[in-house]
Protein backbone atom coordinates (compact mmCIF):
# COMPACT_ATOMS: atom_id res chain seq x y z
CA UNK A 1 0.00 0.00 0.00
CA UNK A 2 1.45 3.36 -1.03
CA UNK A 3 1.24 6.25 1.39
CA UNK A 4 2.87 9.60 1.84
CA UNK A 5 3.99 8.96 5.41
CA UNK A 6 5.85 6.07 6.99
CA UNK A 7 4.00 6.72 10.27
CA UNK A 8 0.93 8.86 10.83
CA UNK A 9 -1.31 9.38 13.85
CA UNK A 10 -4.50 11.45 13.93
CA UNK A 11 -6.05 12.53 17.24
CA UNK A 12 -4.54 9.51 19.02
CA UNK A 13 -5.84 8.93 22.56
CA UNK A 14 -4.83 6.23 25.03
CA UNK A 15 -6.28 5.94 28.53
CA UNK A 16 -5.19 3.80 31.47
CA UNK A 17 -7.57 3.11 34.37
CA UNK A 18 -6.50 4.24 37.83
CA UNK A 19 -6.23 1.46 40.40
CA UNK A 20 -9.22 1.94 42.73
CA UNK A 21 -8.82 -1.28 44.74
CA UNK A 22 -10.33 -0.99 48.22
CA UNK A 23 -8.01 -0.93 51.18
CA UNK A 24 -8.19 -3.66 53.89
CA UNK A 25 -10.57 -6.59 54.20
CA UNK A 26 -10.07 -10.12 53.09
CA UNK A 27 -13.13 -10.60 50.88
CA UNK A 28 -13.90 -9.55 47.36
CA UNK A 29 -14.32 -5.83 46.78
CA UNK A 30 -17.15 -4.21 44.90
CA UNK A 31 -17.19 -5.16 41.24
CA UNK A 32 -14.79 -8.09 41.62
CA UNK A 33 -14.51 -10.45 38.65
CA UNK A 34 -15.95 -13.80 39.67
CA UNK A 35 -15.34 -15.50 36.34
CA UNK A 36 -13.69 -14.81 33.01
CA UNK A 37 -17.08 -14.70 31.34
CA UNK A 38 -18.25 -11.56 33.12
CA UNK A 39 -15.04 -9.50 32.90
CA UNK A 40 -16.38 -7.27 30.12
CA UNK A 41 -19.55 -6.61 32.08
CA UNK A 42 -17.50 -5.41 35.02
CA UNK A 43 -15.52 -3.11 32.74
CA UNK A 44 -18.71 -1.59 31.35
CA UNK A 45 -20.31 -1.10 34.75
CA UNK A 46 -17.31 0.51 36.37
CA UNK A 47 -16.18 3.59 34.48
CA UNK A 48 -13.84 4.90 37.14
CA UNK A 49 -10.99 7.39 36.99
CA UNK A 50 -8.39 7.05 34.24
CA UNK A 51 -5.15 8.63 33.09
CA UNK A 52 -4.77 9.92 29.53
CA UNK A 53 -1.28 8.86 28.48
CA UNK A 54 -1.91 10.20 24.96
CA UNK A 55 -4.20 13.20 24.49
CA UNK A 56 -4.91 13.70 20.81
CA UNK A 57 -1.48 13.08 19.25
CA UNK A 58 -1.11 14.21 15.62
CA UNK A 59 2.14 13.09 14.05
CA UNK A 60 3.48 12.61 10.52
CA UNK A 61 6.84 10.95 9.93
CA UNK A 62 8.24 11.06 6.41
CA UNK A 63 9.68 8.01 4.67
CA UNK A 64 13.44 7.71 5.04
CA UNK A 65 13.88 10.23 7.85
CA UNK A 66 15.35 9.79 11.31
CA UNK A 67 12.72 11.13 13.67
CA UNK A 68 13.27 11.77 17.38
CA UNK A 69 10.57 11.59 20.03
CA UNK A 70 11.57 13.54 23.15
CA UNK A 71 9.83 14.09 26.43
CA UNK A 72 10.22 13.83 30.20
CA UNK A 73 9.35 10.68 32.13
CA UNK A 74 5.65 9.92 31.95
CA UNK A 75 5.11 12.03 28.83
CA UNK A 76 3.64 9.11 26.85
CA UNK A 77 6.60 8.18 24.61
CA UNK A 78 6.62 4.44 25.37
CA UNK A 79 2.83 4.29 25.13
CA UNK A 80 2.97 5.79 21.63
CA UNK A 81 5.69 3.32 20.61
CA UNK A 82 3.62 0.38 21.87
CA UNK A 83 0.51 1.58 20.04
CA UNK A 84 2.48 1.72 16.78
CA UNK A 85 3.86 -1.78 17.48
CA UNK A 86 0.31 -3.11 18.08
CA UNK A 87 1.31 -4.11 21.63
CA UNK A 88 -1.52 -2.02 23.09
CA UNK A 89 -4.75 -0.72 21.56
CA UNK A 90 -5.56 2.98 21.54
CA UNK A 91 -8.96 4.29 22.67
CA UNK A 92 -9.61 7.03 20.11
CA UNK A 93 -8.11 8.42 16.94
CA UNK A 94 -6.19 6.70 14.17
CA UNK A 95 -2.68 5.31 13.73
CA UNK A 96 -1.09 4.12 10.48
CA UNK A 97 2.21 2.38 9.78
CA UNK A 98 3.26 2.25 6.14
CA UNK A 99 -0.35 3.06 5.31
CA UNK A 100 -1.86 0.21 7.35
CA UNK A 101 -4.26 0.87 10.23
CA UNK A 102 -2.72 -0.58 13.40
CA UNK A 103 -6.14 -1.79 14.63
CA UNK A 104 -7.53 -3.19 11.39
CA UNK A 105 -4.35 -4.61 9.86
CA UNK A 106 -1.91 -5.48 12.71
CA UNK A 107 -0.28 -8.31 10.74
CA UNK A 108 0.61 -5.94 7.88
CA UNK A 109 1.94 -3.41 10.38
CA UNK A 110 4.26 -6.01 11.91
CA UNK A 111 5.53 -6.99 8.45
CA UNK A 112 6.64 -3.42 7.84
CA UNK A 113 7.91 -2.45 11.26
CA UNK A 114 10.47 -3.75 13.75
CA UNK A 115 10.79 -2.37 17.28
CA UNK A 116 13.73 -2.52 19.66
CA UNK A 117 12.41 -1.92 23.17
CA UNK A 118 14.44 -1.64 26.42
CA UNK A 119 12.98 -4.91 27.72
CA UNK A 120 13.95 -6.76 24.53
CA UNK A 121 15.82 -9.91 25.49
CA UNK A 122 15.69 -13.53 24.32
CA UNK A 123 19.28 -14.30 23.46
CA UNK A 124 20.68 -17.66 24.60
CA UNK A 125 23.79 -17.11 26.69
CA UNK A 126 25.23 -20.51 25.66
CA UNK A 127 25.09 -19.73 21.95
CA UNK A 128 27.40 -17.46 19.98
CA UNK A 129 26.18 -14.21 18.54
CA UNK A 130 25.96 -15.76 15.07
CA UNK A 131 24.07 -18.81 16.35
CA UNK A 132 21.54 -16.59 18.12
CA UNK A 133 20.88 -14.74 14.87
CA UNK A 134 20.56 -18.02 12.97
CA UNK A 135 17.97 -19.16 15.51
CA UNK A 136 15.87 -16.02 15.04
CA UNK A 137 16.22 -16.18 11.27
CA UNK A 138 14.71 -19.68 11.48
CA UNK A 139 11.85 -18.37 13.63
CA UNK A 140 11.21 -15.58 11.12
CA UNK A 141 11.01 -18.13 8.31
CA UNK A 142 14.03 -16.80 6.41
CA UNK A 143 15.57 -19.34 4.04
CA UNK A 144 18.94 -20.74 5.08
CA UNK A 145 21.02 -19.26 2.26
CA UNK A 146 19.32 -15.88 2.51
CA UNK A 147 19.72 -15.93 6.30
CA UNK A 148 23.44 -16.66 6.06
CA UNK A 149 24.02 -13.77 3.65
CA UNK A 150 21.87 -11.41 5.71
CA UNK A 151 23.60 -12.30 8.99
CA UNK A 152 27.07 -11.83 7.50
CA UNK A 153 26.02 -8.46 6.11
CA UNK A 154 24.55 -7.30 9.43
CA UNK A 155 27.51 -8.45 11.53
CA UNK A 156 29.79 -6.46 9.22
CA UNK A 157 27.40 -3.50 9.30
CA UNK A 158 27.65 -3.19 13.10
CA UNK A 159 31.37 -4.16 13.12
CA UNK A 160 30.76 -7.33 15.10
CA UNK A 161 32.04 -9.87 12.56
CA UNK A 162 35.29 -10.57 14.46
CA UNK A 163 33.36 -11.47 17.64
CA UNK A 164 30.41 -13.16 15.95
CA UNK A 165 31.45 -16.67 17.01
CA UNK A 166 32.16 -15.75 20.63
CA UNK A 167 29.64 -16.84 23.25
CA UNK A 168 26.96 -14.27 24.01
CA UNK A 169 27.94 -14.31 27.70
CA UNK A 170 31.28 -12.75 26.71
CA UNK A 171 29.63 -9.75 25.03
CA UNK A 172 29.82 -6.30 26.58
CA UNK A 173 26.68 -4.18 26.94
CA UNK A 174 27.55 -2.34 23.74
CA UNK A 175 28.07 -5.60 21.83
CA UNK A 176 24.78 -7.00 23.16
CA UNK A 177 23.03 -3.87 21.92
CA UNK A 178 24.65 -4.30 18.49
CA UNK A 179 23.44 -7.90 18.33
CA UNK A 180 19.96 -6.72 19.28
CA UNK A 181 20.11 -4.30 16.35
CA UNK A 182 21.17 -7.14 14.05
CA UNK A 183 18.16 -9.16 15.19
CA UNK A 184 15.90 -6.17 14.52
CA UNK A 185 17.30 -5.88 10.99
CA UNK A 186 17.01 -9.56 10.07
CA UNK A 187 13.59 -9.11 8.45
CA UNK A 188 14.73 -5.98 6.58
CA UNK A 189 11.60 -3.97 7.42
CA UNK A 190 11.33 -0.40 6.06
CA UNK A 191 10.54 1.10 9.50
CA UNK A 192 12.53 0.77 12.74
CA UNK A 193 11.48 1.94 16.20
CA UNK A 194 13.94 2.38 19.06
CA UNK A 195 13.04 3.16 22.67
CA UNK A 196 16.03 4.62 24.58
CA UNK A 197 18.53 2.80 22.30
CA UNK A 198 21.75 4.13 23.89
CA UNK A 199 20.75 3.94 27.55
CA UNK A 200 23.62 2.34 29.45
CA UNK A 201 26.09 2.61 26.58
CA UNK A 202 29.47 4.30 26.90
CA UNK A 203 29.97 7.50 24.84
CA UNK A 204 31.93 5.73 22.08
CA UNK A 205 29.30 3.01 21.63
CA UNK A 206 26.52 5.61 21.66
CA UNK A 207 28.32 7.62 18.96
CA UNK A 208 28.73 4.45 16.87
CA UNK A 209 25.01 3.78 17.14
CA UNK A 210 24.07 7.32 16.04
CA UNK A 211 26.42 7.09 13.08
CA UNK A 212 25.00 3.70 12.10
CA UNK A 213 21.40 4.94 12.24
CA UNK A 214 22.00 8.23 10.46
CA UNK A 215 24.55 7.28 7.81
CA UNK A 216 23.84 3.63 7.01
CA UNK A 217 20.26 2.77 7.93
CA UNK A 218 18.70 6.07 6.88
CA UNK A 219 20.98 7.58 4.23
CA UNK A 220 22.21 4.38 2.53
CA UNK A 221 19.32 1.94 3.03
CA UNK A 222 16.48 4.48 3.08
CA UNK A 223 14.87 3.16 6.24
CA UNK A 224 12.59 5.24 8.42
CA UNK A 225 13.85 5.37 12.00
CA UNK A 226 11.87 6.56 15.02
CA UNK A 227 13.94 7.08 18.17
CA UNK A 228 12.34 7.71 21.55
CA UNK A 229 14.97 9.21 23.83
CA UNK A 230 15.76 11.42 26.83
CA UNK A 231 19.14 12.25 25.32
CA UNK A 232 18.92 15.74 23.80
CA UNK A 233 22.43 15.56 22.34
CA UNK A 234 21.54 12.28 20.66
CA UNK A 235 18.40 13.78 19.16
CA UNK A 236 20.29 16.79 17.85
CA UNK A 237 23.09 14.68 16.34
CA UNK A 238 21.07 11.85 14.79
CA UNK A 239 17.60 13.18 13.95
CA UNK A 240 16.32 15.07 10.93
CA UNK A 241 13.29 16.23 12.91
CA UNK A 242 12.13 15.90 16.49
CA UNK A 243 8.81 16.10 18.30
CA UNK A 244 8.51 17.02 21.97
CA UNK A 245 5.81 15.01 23.71
CA UNK A 246 4.72 16.47 27.04
CA UNK A 247 1.78 15.32 29.18
CA UNK A 248 0.47 13.21 26.32
CA UNK A 249 0.50 15.98 23.68
CA UNK A 250 2.89 17.09 20.94
CA UNK A 251 4.05 20.56 21.98
CA UNK A 252 6.68 21.12 19.25
CA UNK A 253 7.67 19.39 16.01
CA UNK A 254 10.46 20.61 13.72
CA UNK A 255 14.17 20.29 13.04
CA UNK A 256 16.34 20.53 16.18
CA UNK A 257 17.79 23.84 15.00
CA UNK A 258 14.38 25.37 14.29
CA UNK A 259 13.05 24.30 17.67
CA UNK A 260 16.05 25.91 19.33
CA UNK A 261 15.50 29.09 17.36
CA UNK A 262 11.76 29.46 17.80
CA UNK A 263 11.29 28.15 21.34
CA UNK A 264 13.42 30.85 22.91
CA UNK A 265 13.33 34.59 22.37
CA UNK A 266 17.00 34.99 23.18
CA UNK A 267 20.44 34.66 21.65
CA UNK A 268 23.88 34.92 23.19
CA UNK A 269 26.38 37.57 22.11
CA UNK A 270 29.99 36.69 23.00
CA UNK A 271 32.79 39.25 22.84
CA UNK A 272 36.44 38.43 23.59
CA UNK A 273 39.01 41.10 24.50
CA UNK A 274 42.73 41.52 23.89
CA UNK A 275 44.98 42.39 26.87
CA UNK A 276 42.14 43.89 28.92
CA UNK A 277 42.21 44.57 32.67
CA UNK A 278 39.11 44.38 34.86
CA UNK A 279 38.47 47.27 37.27
CA UNK A 280 36.02 49.96 38.35
CA UNK A 281 35.85 51.40 34.86
CA UNK A 282 34.91 47.99 33.42
CA UNK A 283 32.23 47.53 36.08
CA UNK A 284 30.68 50.80 34.99
CA UNK A 285 30.74 49.60 31.37
CA UNK A 286 29.00 46.36 32.37
CA UNK A 287 26.27 48.28 34.19
CA UNK A 288 25.74 50.38 31.07
CA UNK A 289 25.31 47.19 29.05
CA UNK A 290 22.81 45.79 31.55
CA UNK A 291 20.66 48.92 31.21
CA UNK A 292 20.43 48.59 27.42
CA UNK A 293 17.06 47.71 25.95
CA UNK A 294 16.89 44.06 24.97
CA UNK A 295 19.77 42.96 27.21
CA UNK A 296 18.72 40.29 29.74
CA UNK A 297 21.98 39.28 31.40
CA UNK A 298 25.66 40.26 31.25
CA UNK A 299 28.32 37.75 32.38
CA UNK A 300 31.97 38.91 32.47
CA UNK A 301 34.86 36.47 32.05
CA UNK A 302 37.62 37.61 34.39
CA UNK A 303 40.06 35.94 36.79
CA UNK A 304 41.37 36.76 40.28
CA UNK A 305 44.31 38.63 38.75
CA UNK A 306 41.87 41.00 37.03
CA UNK A 307 42.52 39.71 33.53
CA UNK A 308 39.39 40.55 31.52
CA UNK A 309 38.98 37.93 28.80
CA UNK A 310 35.54 38.83 27.51
CA UNK A 311 31.82 39.07 28.17
CA UNK A 312 28.74 36.98 27.31
CA UNK A 313 25.51 38.90 26.86
CA UNK A 314 22.06 37.28 26.70
CA UNK A 315 19.87 39.45 24.52
CA UNK A 316 16.46 39.36 22.86
CA UNK A 317 16.55 38.14 19.28
CA UNK A 318 15.88 41.62 17.90
CA UNK A 319 18.28 43.47 20.20
CA UNK A 320 20.50 46.21 18.72
CA UNK A 321 23.95 44.60 18.76
CA UNK A 322 25.60 47.67 17.26
CA UNK A 323 24.68 49.61 20.41
CA UNK A 324 26.42 46.97 22.54
CA UNK A 325 29.57 47.18 20.45
CA UNK A 326 29.48 50.98 20.62
CA UNK A 327 29.59 50.93 24.45
CA UNK A 328 32.47 48.42 24.42
CA UNK A 329 34.50 50.40 21.87
CA UNK A 330 33.95 53.70 23.75
CA UNK A 331 35.42 52.04 26.84
CA UNK A 332 38.69 51.57 24.96
CA UNK A 333 38.59 47.76 24.90
CA UNK A 334 40.32 45.94 22.05
CA UNK A 335 37.98 43.34 20.55
CA UNK A 336 39.52 40.02 19.54
CA UNK A 337 36.43 38.15 18.44
CA UNK A 338 32.65 38.55 18.22
CA UNK A 339 30.30 35.58 18.05
CA UNK A 340 26.53 35.14 18.15
CA UNK A 341 25.07 31.77 19.17
CA UNK A 342 21.67 30.25 19.84
CA UNK A 343 20.77 28.76 23.24
CA UNK A 344 21.09 24.97 23.48
CA UNK A 345 18.39 22.45 22.61
CA UNK A 346 18.28 21.65 26.33
CA UNK A 347 17.26 25.24 27.06
CA UNK A 348 14.56 25.02 24.39
CA UNK A 349 13.32 21.71 25.82
CA UNK A 350 13.11 23.24 29.30
CA UNK A 351 11.24 26.25 27.95
CA UNK A 352 8.72 24.12 26.03
CA UNK A 353 8.01 21.61 28.79
CA UNK A 354 8.33 24.03 31.72
CA UNK A 355 10.60 21.50 33.45
CA UNK A 356 13.11 24.21 34.42
CA UNK A 357 10.53 26.04 36.51
CA UNK A 358 9.36 22.76 38.05
CA UNK A 359 12.90 21.79 39.01
CA UNK A 360 13.48 25.21 40.57
CA UNK A 361 10.30 24.95 42.62
CA UNK A 362 11.23 21.47 43.78
CA UNK A 363 14.68 22.68 44.82
CA UNK A 364 13.11 25.45 46.90
CA UNK A 365 10.73 22.97 48.56
CA UNK A 366 13.54 20.60 49.53
CA UNK A 367 15.96 23.32 50.53
CA UNK A 368 18.42 22.54 47.73
CA UNK A 369 19.87 25.01 45.25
Amino acid sequence: MDTKYAIETIGLVKRYPVNTRRQGGGGRGHGAVESFGNIFGVMKRRKGAFIEALRGVDLQIEKGEVFGLLGPNGAGKTTLIKVLCTLIIHDKGEAYVHGFDVKKHPAEVIRNLQAVLPESRGFNWRLSGRQNLEFYALLYGIREREAKERINYLLELVELEERADDGYQRYSTGMQRKLLLCRALLRDTPILLFDEPTAGLDPASAADFRSLVRDKLSREEGKTVLISTHNLYEAQEACDRIAILDRGMITACDTPNNIQHTALNEKIFDITFIEAIFGARREKMLKALEKMRGVNKVTPDADTEKNFYGVSIRVNKNADLSGILEIVVKDGLKIGNVNTREPSLEKAFMAITGRNEMATAKSRDTGRS
